[in-house]
């Protein structure tokens, strides 16, 4: 299985379990929120403070870029950072 169709695969298993929760009562927001936090604790604990800080210090730019706007089109992903076409 190729990279692609391996974020393909996580990223509609992720957002089933975020559905999942709302339709059990948790608010979007609060799922979106504990989501993003639970990304950036397990990239912590993989990766180190550092190098997570790295990571996340690019992300303004990338959304101002729009590459979390259109998933189907965001192939620049290397870093790790989500999208939904993973």
């Amino acid at each position: 299985m190729d990279e692609q169709e391996q974020r393909d695969i996580a990223a509609k298993k992720v957002l089933e379990a975020m559905q999942a929760a709302i339709e059990q009562g948790a608010s979007p927001d609060v799922v979106k929120l504990v989501t993003l936090s639970a990304a950036v604790t397990n990239f912590v604990n993989d990766y180190g403070e550092e190098a997570t800080a790295s990571i996340i210090e690019t992300l303004p730019e990338k959304v101002r870029a729009g590459a979390f706007s259109n998933p189907a089109n965001n192939e620049d992903d290397s870093d790790g950072a989500a999208s939904t076409d993973s």
